[in-house]
C-alpha cells in the first residue's frame, strides 16, 4: 500500500523531527484525546514555519484484532489526524496517510502500558 506523492514510505520519511509529538489513541479508538491537541497544534506550527514541507501521517495499532482490522483501524486514526490538522488550517495536499496496522510495534510485551504505545499515529516529513 503506496501513499500519493512520488516518494517511498520506507526510506524517504524521517520520523525523528517530530517523534516527541506522536499521537496516542484509546484502545480501539479513533477519537484525539484532548491531552493529544496540544501536539497537533505544534506540527501545524511546524508547517507553518517550514513552508513546501510534506508529512506522511503513519497510522498504528496493538496487536488485538486481525491483520486487516488492524490496518482499517489504523488509516482511520491518521484520516483523523489528517482532518485535524486541516481543522487548523494545514493544506491537504501537504498531508499524506498509510496505516501500518499492528505490523510496526514500538513495545513488544503485552501489557496495557505495550498496548497503549503501539496505538499511535506518527508524523514524518517527507524528503524531497
Amino acid at each position: 500500500q503506496r501513499p500519493g506523492g512520488d516518494f517511498n514510505p520506507e526510506t524517504d520519511v524521517d520520523y525523528d523531527t517530530l517523534r516527541a509529538q506522536t499521537i496516542y489513541f484509546g484502545f480501539d479508538s479513533t477519537v484525539i484525546a484532548a491531552s493529544q491537541r496540544q501536539k497537533l497544534d505544534q506540527i501545524s506550527e511546524w508547517l507553518q514555519a517550514n513552508p513546501g514541507k510534506q508529512l506522511l501521517l503513519a497510522g498504528h495499532t496493538d496487536d488485538r484484532g486481525t491483520l486487516e482490522y488492524n490496518r482499517g483501524l489504523g488509516e482511520r486514526r491518521a484520516q483523523a489526524v489528517r482532518d485535524y490538522l486541516i481543522g487548523l488550517g494545514v493544506s491537504g495536499s501537504s498531508l499524506h496517510t498509510l496505516s501500518y496496522g499492528e505490523e510496526r510495534p514500538i513495545a513488544f510485551g503485552t501489557s496495557e502500558n505495550d498496548y497503549a504505545k503501539n496505538r499511535r499515529v506518527q508524523a514524518g516529513v517527507i524528503l524531497q
